[in-house]
């Protein structure tokens, strides 16, 4: 996480400069930015957490419960009409989640489950009020100062625990180097899309993390995946197509 939030903030810094878009603080910023940082903590760290306690399957399903929260938050909001299209689709790619990374409730411990709902309580306010913010001003200068205020609060966390270890082996570096540098990009396309993605639409595009895991999964680690597997996964993707195209009506 510490090498995610100082290496995001360089990035924009970089991108920013390239871009010739100027970095600084507006009126009325320093709420948004405190508001993200919080709940990026809470997603990233609590689903980090609950993988520590509890299969990371659970803490998946878990943390995947967001959006039927977000969708009733957005609601609330008055920022979207639910739909039958929008709840069909919902529960179909949550459905397909649970088939794919299954459910194993063999292992239960209390502490992963409270930090897997902090995980996606996390991902519904970056979704909901993150997405509010991001129409309001840069997205790109939220998350710089965002992140930022973050390395304060892990960087003492490590500090204080000795548990900052790199690792030792040339090919456990370029695993950390690489696992950043896509947390990068896709914290970098995810916070421009927030001003162009209805809420609940984000949230249940999502859900590709799912199927897009398990094929790396196959792919490079040459896992072997069952057909309740490959069925989860199918009906993920089948149901954000179906939400992406049978629900566009706007750009």
């Amino acid at each position: 996480m510490l090498l995610r939030f100082v290496g995001f903030a360089a990035f924009i810094l970089l991108f920013q400069r390239l871009r010739g878009r100027p970095i600084r603080l507006e009126p009325g910023m320093l709420l948004p930015i405190f508001g993200m940082a919080c709940f990026t903590l809470m997603l990233s760290g609590g689903y980090l957490v609950a993988a520590s306690f509890i299969p990371v399957g659970l803490a998946a399903v878990l943390l995947y419960t967001a959006p039927f929260m977000v969708a009733a938050v957005a609601v609330l909001m008055g920022r979207e009409r639910m739909t039958i299209l929008k709840g069909a689709t919902m529960a179909l790619a949550f459905a397909g989640l649970v088939m794919a990374v299954g459910l194993d409730l063999n292992h239960l411990d209390l502490r992963g489950v409270a930090a897997g709902l902090t995980a996606a309580a996390g991902l519904v306010l970056v979704i909901s009020l993150g997405g509010v913010w991001m129409q309001r001003h840069d997205p790109l200068v939220i998350y710089l100062f965002a992140s930022l205020l973050l390395v304060l609060p892990v960087g003492l966390y490590l500090l204080g625990t000795g548990n900052f270890h790199l690792p030792p082996t040339r090919l456990g570096q370029i695993g950390v180097a690489g696992a950043t540098c896509f947390f990068l990009a896709g914290n970098l396309l995810w916070a421009l899309s927030m001003r162009l993605v209805p809420p609940i639409r984000m949230a249940v595009i999502l859900n590709l993390e799912t199927p897009i895991t398990i094929a790396l999964g196959a792919g490079v680690l040459g896992e072997r995946l069952g057909l309740w597997q490959l069925a989860g996964a199918a009906l993920v993707v089948a149901a954000i197509m179906a939400l992406t195209v049978l629900g566009r009506r706007s750009r």
